[in-house]
């Protein structure tokens, strides 16, 4: 987006709202996207057989360039039994400034049916000075369906120094199994009332990060995540007996999704 452009949509009186309904079947043992529904600045691509003839990949893409005070931008995601998807956001969802204190908003609605596997690949968000956000993800699975998601929040345009400067930012992603509340996790930050380079918090790092993977096939080594450094942290917790949350802090962002990279093929030769 050009750098204006947040200038010129801030005098605009019409606020961007955003839909993109994805349903995927299985047809001959081959996934395919049966129905599609999307209302602009949202839209997909048409499904594509990357590495795998039973996975499909659909790029999941945002024409506006980015989030201004007041858009929302609505996901609704259904998996028919036994299918396998990927979905991959072509480009980070920036933030820009909420100049009219309305915050810019994100909605996820995912059903998975019996055997169905989705990843999220890299699911990044860079609120921008000034802006504020919220996401909120619903995951509704069955005991043995897959879900693995991938998430970065940025402290701002690296490029022009911002460092945690936007007025807030909040995340939260639910994961149900069944009628059993597997996952509640809320991050909230608001540097204007919090101190977030305090200990406990964010400490001295900038990318905060997350996988859920949640397949209970899987097992992860302990010590291979659990580590520390002065410029990478990882931590591994395990969601009983269905997955595992990986988190990392971390200043080196190739680093993060080098290992992102690797959690994800764990995952797949799991599947295999």
């Amino acid at each position: 987006m050009d750098p204006t452009c947040h200038v010129i949509r801030r005098k605009r009186s019409i606020v961007m709202d955003g839909k993109l309904e994805l349903y995927f079947t299985l047809r001959n043992q081959k996934t395919l996207m049966k129905d599609v529904y999307n209302q602009p600045p949202l839209k997909a691509s048409r499904g594509l057989y990357v590495d795998n003839p039973d996975d499909i990949t659909v790029y999941l893409m945002e024409s506006s360039g980015g989030l201004v005070a007041g858009d929302t931008n609505g996901y609704r995601i259904r998996l028919d039994e036994g299918t396998n998807v990927t979905l991959h956001p072509q480009a980070a969802t920036k933030v820009y400034p909420a100049y009219n204190g309305n915050p810019s908003r994100q909605q996820v609605d995912i059903e998975l049916a019996e055997q169905a596997s989705l990843t999220w690949k890299r699911e990044e968000v860079i609120p921008f000075a000034e802006s504020a956000f919220q996401s909120h993800t619903k995951v509704t699975m069955k005991e043995d369906s897959h879900f693995y998601w991938e998430e970065i929040l940025y402290p701002g345009r690296e490029k022009r120094g911002e460092r945690f400067t936007f007025e807030k930012c909040h995340t939260q992603l639910e994961v149900w199994m069944e009628d059993d509340c597997l996952v509640y996790d809320s991050l909230r930050f608001e540097p204007s009332r919090q101190d977030v380079k305090h200990f406990g918090v964010m400490g001295d790092y900038h990318f905060i990060a997350s996988v859920w993977l949640i397949d209970r096939e899987i097992v992860l080594e302990e010590e291979k995540w659990n580590h520390s450094s002065k410029e990478h942290q990882v931590s591994m917790t395990r969601l009983r007996d269905a997955g595992y949350l990986i988190r990392f802090l971390s200043n080196d962002l190739p680093r993060v999704k080098k290992e992102m990279d690797q959690l994800e093929y764990i995952k797949c030769l799991s599947q295999n």
